[in-house]
């Protein structure tokens, strides 16, 4: 719980008159606009403040992909102490370690932190993006080619399971007889079970005819459910260089395809 004086503090900054003049200059969206004067450590909280105030959603380009991800808890700790705005709503786009076609593998946590960060811009979810100089000069497609590419799965939905089946294995998912491992699925009977890099665990799928009857998570390495949840998200799994590389129970393609025109 943030105590009541420490968002006061924050909200005093609000209402300093050069602040109040760069959020509505933001908000009408009339050019550009020179700040100066203050520390890293304040421009982190004014970031925060400005997203509120604008009512907009901002990208803060950075130099590179370190300089992202030491601006990005900062940015989330400053969001979750004012309360203007959610701090998962925070994301980082990091730059592409090596080109589409170099023929080269990339890093796999770039590759997953990249297609989770597209899909939350493309369907809103992205309150503020933090992105190196080199990733906003990437072409990307429509966002609704990103959107598209997401499928949710809740309880009691009616699904056809070998559709999702066929689904998985084209996006780069492996079928194995036990779920281990991120990107791995396994069917046993009415259960599917899938594991996404992105998730802390993966996810237990049982089905009552095509009906989804239940979604829980599961410990790969006792292989006991625990916690039930009511939806999860499904996206295409990322593919470069032949190496599989899924996301979360949000499934997203290849990466190459992702940028291609």
């Amino acid at each position: 719980m943030i105590l009541p004086f420490v968002r006061d503090l924050f909200a005093d900054a609000e209402r300093v008159p050069a602040f109040t003049r760069a959020a509505s200059h933001l908000k009408e969206g009339t050019g550009r606009i020179a700040l100066s004067g203050v520390t890293p450590t304040a421009k982190a909280v004014l970031l925060v403040l400005l997203r509120r105030a604008a009512e907009r959603r901002l990208i803060v380009v950075v130099s590179d992909n370190r300089a992202a991800d030491d601006l990005v808890p900062v940015l989330q700790g400053f969001a979750e102490l004012t309360g203007a705005v959610e701090p998962d709503a925070i994301v980082s786009l990091p730059a592409r370690d090596v080109l589409p076609f170099q023929n080269l593998s990339p890093h796999p946590e770039i590759q997953e932190e990249r297609a989770a960060a597209l899909w939350q811009i493309a369907s809103g979810k992205a309150a503020i993006v933090v992105a190196p100089v080199t990733s906003t000069a990437t072409r990307l497609r429509s966002p609704e080619y990103y959107t598209d590419l997401a499928r949710s799965v809740r309880r009691a939905d009616t699904l056809d399971v070998d559709g999702l089946l066929r689904h998985l294995n084209t996006v780069g998912y492996s079928s194995s007889d036990v779920v281990e491992m991120p990107g791995q699925y396994a069917v046993r009977g009415g259960i599917l079970d899938v594991y996404s890099p992105e998730a802390d665990r993966p996810v237990r799928i049982e089905f009552f005819g095509d009906e989804v009857e239940s979604i829980r998570k599961f410990d790969p390495g006792t292989q006991r459910s625990s916690a039930g949840v009511d939806e999860a998200l499904a996206r295409e799994a990322l593919r470069l260089a032949g190496q599989k590389l899924p996301i979360r129970v949000k499934f997203v393609r290849r990466e190459a395809d992702l940028f291609e025109s």
